[in-house]
């Protein structure tokens, strides 16, 4: 367990890097790997090659305060159990405090990219609508954030919730401070944004935001015009493109790389097959979603059956790492099942 950022009892934002060690059931620190630029929620993202990304979202320097290290996209490697060095990458000039930051995989180049929206300066002004994204299949310090299409709000984005659908879509919502703000869809393939229904509420600061089971997005937490108790229940494009597939029989764990078998009657029409991580959100942030599209066959002596292989990567198993996750499968028009609960070990 690697623990970065936070602040101590005093208020102050700390920049080391922890590893936590089960032998002796301590905190080691991490030498060489010092931050250079402390935040309080990094937004952290472990890459499938074992190599952790810094977006420069979170509620630290990432917005523009001096010095200009203090505003740099790094990633970390270890070099040894509790040694490792950052390194920077082209920096940006947009304003990535209270921002948002998703991974996104694909089965095909570039593998591994990282979306980054809104955002505002260290202060809470210098807020932005704008969109970046970075492949991070194979960093170095040359590596460099490129805009995607523009968004087509101008809305301003501070504390924006996003959320990696099954279908490897990001919805983003939120993060705009009058009642219906608009919803943005993003689509990582066209590398396009499409409107969505507006969000009745202003949702901000601490503001909750999650992919469900049924395939429907949940979102609670601060609104402005509602009691912060209320929840508001969004339901994708996808759920209106016809009848839905379902998952008859899984595993409820499996091995990684191994071969499972899921019963579903509707296997002739499966296109995808996904395991999606849970999410955990605060101060709405979440840096560990995660899409991952498994490798399937369709089993001709049982036409009900998919042959499916789980997730491996090898040790460390960075790129899934052990856990639950919503197993999805997805048929020709992009309609997800309900999901089924799998625990990978």
């Amino acid at each position: 367990m690697l623990v970065v950022g936070g602040w101590n009892e005093n208020a102050i934002l700390q920049n080391d890097i922890e590893v936590y060690d089960e032998a002796s059931d301590s905190f080691v620190p991490i030498s060489g790997a010092t931050l250079g630029f402390p935040n309080l929620y990094p937004g952290l993202h472990l890459l499938p090659n074992n190599i952790l990304f810094y977006t420069r979202t979170g509620w630290g320097h990432a917005g523009g305060a001096p010095p200009a290290s203090q505003d740099s996209s790094s990633y970390f490697q270890f070099s040894g159990p509790t040694v490792g060095t950052w390194s920077p990458v082209a920096s940006s000039t947009i304003n990535r405090c209270k921002g948002m930051s998703v991974m996104i995989y694909r089965n095909t180049c570039p593998h591994t990219r990282i979306l980054v929206v809104g955002g505002c300066d260290s202060s809470g002004g210098g807020i932005n609508s704008a969109a970046e994204i970075i492949d991070a299949s194979f960093l170095s310090p040359a590596s460099a954030w490129a805009f995607t299409a523009p968004l087509p709000d101008t809305d301003l984005r501070r504390q924006c919730d996003a959320v990696l659908l099954p279908d490897n879509t990001v919805f983003v919502a939120g993060g705009v401070s009058t009642p219906s703000s608009p919803c943005m869809l993003f689509d990582p393939v066209t590398n396009a944004w499409s409107p969505m229904a507006d969000l009745p509420s202003a949702r901000m600061y601490h503001s909750v935001m999650i992919l469900l089971p049924n395939g429907k997005v949940m979102m609670s937490g601060w609104a402005s015009d509602a009691p912060s108790g209320t929840i508001e229940l969004y339901s994708p494009p996808y759920l209106f493109k016809g009848a839905r597939p379902t998952i008859s029989s899984a595993p409820a764990t499996i091995n990684f790389g191994q071969q499972f078998t899921v019963g579903t009657p509707d296997a002739t029409s499966i296109a995808r097959v996904t395991m999606v991580r849970p999410m955990a959100v605060t101060h709405q942030t979440e840096s560990n979603q995660r899409v991952i599209e498994l490798y399937f066959l369709h089993d001709h002596v049982h036409p009900n059956n998919l042959i499916v292989t789980g997730p491996d990567g090898g040790s460390p198993h960075s790129f899934a790492p052990k856990g639950y996750y919503m197993l999805f499968v997805l048929n020709y028009a992009g309609v997800p099942s309900v999901a089924k609960w799998i625990y990978l070990q």
